[in-house]
């Protein structure tokens, strides 16, 4: 169960990187959330309109500490710091983020619930 949490962690940051919003729609849970480090909340449907939108590109982005954590057989915790850069309708972007995910099995498949990512203080 960990290394298969651990190996869907991965391909969601790298579809992120590769703007795979096939990938974020089909691993993300009907509603899904995402809260920023700035407290703004997006939906399912505001992540994959910023994957999707031509302005939006990353140009590099790592993760390191990942710990993954089973809560019962139906549920996980991804723990990363994410460091990377981009932009977005015309605004660059540096981030160095300490993240959380929320992973539920729900009939058979591990769908992404939640993720909140704070500013780290290195």
């Amino acid at each position: 169960m960990l290394s298969e949490l651990h190996g869907l962690s991965d391909r969601w940051f790298q579809a992120w990187l590769e703007k795979d919003s096939a990938t974020v729609d089909r691993l993300a849970a009907d509603d899904y959330i995402y809260v920023a480090p700035s407290g703004l909340t997006l939906d399912r449907q505001a992540i994959l309109a910023i994957i999707r939108s031509p302005s939006y590109r990353l140009d590099h982005g790592t993760r390191s500490e990942v710990v993954v954590r089973a809560v019962g057989h139906e549920a996980a915790v991804v723990r990363h710091r994410y460091q990377g850069a981009g932009s977005f309708e015309g605004t660059s972007f540096m981030d160095d983020q300490r993240c959380v995910m929320v992973w539920e099995k729900h009939a058979g498949q591990w769908r992404l619930v939640m993720e909140q990512c704070s500013f780290s203080s290195k």
